[in-house]
């Protein structure tokens, strides 16, 4: 009989799949729902060792028998602080030492209450990792602790042994031992280039047949070998490549416009064309929170996600993470092509790449999305081009560009601080002309960028002066639009940077209409004029605002049905057919 705390429970559950069964136990009475936990199942070896320091340099005796990870586990307060010496030898010897404490809440923490010290903390100069479990009251807590156990029991033999501790908050051990079977909890492995044959064979043989989507996130334009391996991959498996302007992932297969794809389909069009893996590479895509939302409608019980990435770090976005490739992603993509010896059929790409190709670029009144199509429209090949956050990347999205242009932005953090800063460091370093575009309040935010000896004259900067944070209007507040919002959550002011720009060296140009933004990107983008250069548009943010959401709400009433009729119909209703789908 196992107790009924889910955390426990999943500790319990996957201490098993990832085979870690012997532990040493000193007596105590916070860690009951464990220890009696653990006895009601075979599967786990207990030893008894009173004296809690004694215990665990007996547990480091056991591993250097044994080779194996090994446990230790405790009560609350200080009970754990005895183990501080022989974490500290199995740091220093590389030893997998498991540590359980079991510890009371956090909140009750500095409280005067009974047993209970910094113990999360106590270990942290002298372990790989420390693993603080939530309690487990609902699903998002219990995706958590599974993610933490496997990042914490992963990483004993991660990149050399060591010891990690996982700290339990368990409300009360006087507990329910009712649950008759432990919980069949998510298992993530993590695999990197060392692997067998066999082991790529399994891989490609899991792939084989399967819907997959490949999410792209930033990074420079693709090598020529980079590019041979990810063709390599998509001849052979039905994948298809998400990606955004940021990702430079120029592919026959890719949809570089995921932004609007994924904001076009509804609940009933997800089910119908959700993917069965989803390998995830790079970071920092601007579709990062419409594919959740896509990934959250359409979710299915086998769907997995992998992750390839040199870091090996345990990244689990969509919550469904069971794979983990410490590699360079076109490595993999090589190394399981190989295995696959026959071509695939893609209609899965099909599907995805029709859609995508259905939903138009906006033809909107004069406003900051005009500007910006007209600018995107204009940019010469073989430049480069910077984007900063907020609405200036999202917008972006909408509108084609020459594959050879490249594309930069700050999406690590998703901030507007440095920006043009970022900008004029890379214009700096090359002799290409470098584009940014950016909205006024990222602007003035980084103004001082302009203020810098090497400031080149290969600068060029598309200015959206809308007088506020347009973005700040996004969210369905329509009450606040108009009232509250400009005032100090969005910005509202009347500024130029005309005054600033000009005594910085730069030919200035405004534009306040249709006709006065076509003359001005036409000298912005001419390569003949000497920079630096800057086109200030001007333009009304509520204005913005009520155009960007319109054409927000016209795609969004894009579905499946709506693309069947449409040029796009004819492949996807043959893609259907092959697939089995119904409609």
């Amino acid at each position: 009989m196992f107790s009924t705390k889910r955390n426990i429970l999943q500790l319990l559950s996957l201490l098993k799949a990832h085979n870690i069964s012997c532990f040493v136990v000193s007596p105590g009475s916070r860690h009951i729902p464990i220890v009696l936990s653990m006895e009601s199942d075979p599967f786990f070896k207990l030893y008894s060792v009173v004296d809690e320091r004694s215990a665990s340099f007996f547990a480091l005796g056991l591993i250097q028998q044994s080779g194996r990870p090994v446990g230790v586990i405790c009560t609350s307060g200080t009970a754990a602080a005895n183990y501080c010496s022989a974490i500290s030898e199995a740091y220093y010897q590389e030893l997998p030492l498991l540590v359980l404490t079991a510890d009371r809440l956090p909140c009750l923490l500095d409280q005067h209450e009974d047993q209970m010290i910094h113990q999360s903390t106590m270990y942290t100069n002298i372990t790989k990792m420390v693993s603080n479990l939530p309690v487990v009251n609902n699903a998002q807590d219990a995706w958590y602790n599974n993610r933490l156990i496997n990042e914490a029991l992963l990483e004993l033999e991660h990149h050399g042994r060591g010891p990690v501790q996982i700290n339990i908050p368990v409300e009360s051990h006087l507990d329910d031992f009712s649950v008759m079977q432990l919980p069949q909890e998510r298992v993530i492995g993590r695999y990197d280039y060392s692997q067998p044959d066999d082991f790529w064979e399994n891989m490609a043989n899991r792939l084989s047949g399967k819907k997959i989507i490949i999410v792209c996130g930033e990074g420079n334009p693709l090598t020529a070998d980079e590019q041979t391996s990810l063709d390599a991959f998509c001849q052979k498996f039905d994948c298809v490549i998400l990606a955004d302007k940021m990702s430079n992932c120029h592919h026959p297969y890719a949809v570089e416009n995921a932004f609007p794809t994924l904001q076009a389909l509804s609940r009933g069009d997800c089910r119908e064309i959700a993917p069965d893996v989803i390998i995830s590479i790079r970071a920092n895509y601007s579709f990062n929170p419409e594919f959740k939302e896509f990934i959250r409608k359409c979710a299915h019980a086998g769907m997995e996600n992998w992750y390839v990435s040199p870091s090996g770090k345990i990244v689990d976005p969509f919550h469904c993470l069971t794979s983990m490739f410490e590699m360079s992603p076109f490595a993999f993509f090589k190394k399981v092509a190989e295995k696959k010896i026959d071509l695939s059929e893609h209609t899965y790409a099909e599907v995805w790449t029709s859609i995508a190709s259905s939903i138009a670029e906006p033809n909107v009144p004069y406003s900051h999305i005009f500007t910006i199509g007209r600018f995107l429209h204009s940019l010469p090949a073989h430049s480069v081009l910077h984007l900063s956050n907020s609405n200036s990347v999202r917008i972006a999205q909408l509108y084609g560009i020459d594959p050879s242009i490249e594309v930069h932005c700050n999406r690590g953090t998703d901030g507007i601080d440095g920006c043009m800063s970022t900008m004029v460091g890379f214009a700096s370093a090359t002799d290409k002309t470098v584009f940014l575009m950016i909205g006024d309040l990222t602007f003035f935010y980084d103004m001082n960028a302009l203020w810098n000896r090497q400031l080149g004259k290969n600068v060029r900067i598309i200015l959206s002066n809308n007088d506020g944070g347009a973005i700040m209007h996004m969210p369905k507040r329509p009450q606040l639009a108009a009232s509250l919002l400009p005032n100090y959550i969005s910005a509202r002011h009347h500024t130029s940077a005309k005054a600033w720009t000009e005594d910085r060296g730069f030919k200035y140009y405004a534009a306040h209409n249709a006709d006065e933004v076509e003359q001005g990107i036409q000298t912005l983008t001419d390569l003949s004029q000497e920079g630096p250069i800057i086109l200030e548009v001007f333009t009304d943010m509520l204005e913005d605002t009520k155009i960007f959401k319109e054409y927000y709400a016209e795609i969004k009433r894009k579905t499946l049905e709506d693309v069947l009729r449409s040029k796009a119909g004819a492949v996807i209703k043959k893609v259907y057919a092959v697939l089995g789908m119904n409609r």
